[in-house]
């Protein structure tokens, strides 16, 4: 016979699967319930529930009823949705795919142009105006928020570039190198420059490196 401490044992991984019961049940459960459900005691789904409120994953409410004291009842926050797998690689892969099929590279290579365009473009208008450049410190820093583990670097010719050490994209870039243009025209866009591609990390460079070579 399997008793509640050996349960509460092979429960392992219980915030998950605590999130997953309540994943599957948007209105809540209770404590009780959730033991149910999961074959553990009260107290083991009491632990996990405190550190997953804490961390914003699940939220507590008070369901009233007709005698006696409310119910606590616990549902997942919107947090605690995305710790869920998600597909973007492979849905945005399936997408640039068809597209690639239906538009030509040369297409696809010009609409992803305007796609950085549109992005540096709004960058630029909230770090210097419509009037100023985005210098390569700032736009580093700022495609930091976007992902980009990034940062701005002088040469000794004078010249600057952008490096970023991680690829947002790079299982995507890897299939359709075209995506590349998305990051060249960003930095256009911002810094008034066309920026040369020097290092890349999907044809095996340790990052991508964007020299700025200002006129």
């Amino acid at each position: 016979m399997t008793t509640g401490s050996t349960r509460d044992a092979q429960l392992g991984g219980g915030r998950q699967a605590i999130l997953r019961a309540l994943l599957e049940n948007r209105d809540g459960l209770t404590a009780d319930e959730i033991a149910a459900r999961l074959s553990v005691t009260r107290s083991a789904v009491r632990q996990h529930i405190v550190s997953l409120e804490r961390d914003g994953l699940a939220a507590r409410k008070a369901l009233a009823r007709r005698k006696g004291r409310p119910s606590l009842v616990y549902s997942i926050t919107e947090d605690g949705i995305h710790e869920f797998p998600k597909r973007y690689d492979w849905f945005s892969a399936l997408l640039l795919g068809v597209l690639s099929e239906r538009l030509g590279e040369d297409d696809l290579r010009n609409t992803l142009d305007a796609l950085g365009k549109k992005i540096g473009g709004e960058l630029k208008l909230q770090l210097a105006g419509r009037d100023s450049d985005v210098s390569a410190a700032d736009l580093a820093s700022a495609m930091s928020s976007l992902g980009y583990v990034a940062r701005a670097a002088r040469n000794d010719n004078g010249s600057e570039e952008i490096q970023a050490f991680n690829c947002v994209y790079h299982h995507l870039a890897a299939q359709h190198p075209e995506v590349c243009n998305f990051d060249l025209a960003l930095i256009e866009a911002a810094t008034g420059t066309r920026p040369e591609h020097t290092e890349c990390m999907v044809r095996g460079g340790g990052c991508c490196r964007f020299k700025i070579s200002k006129a």
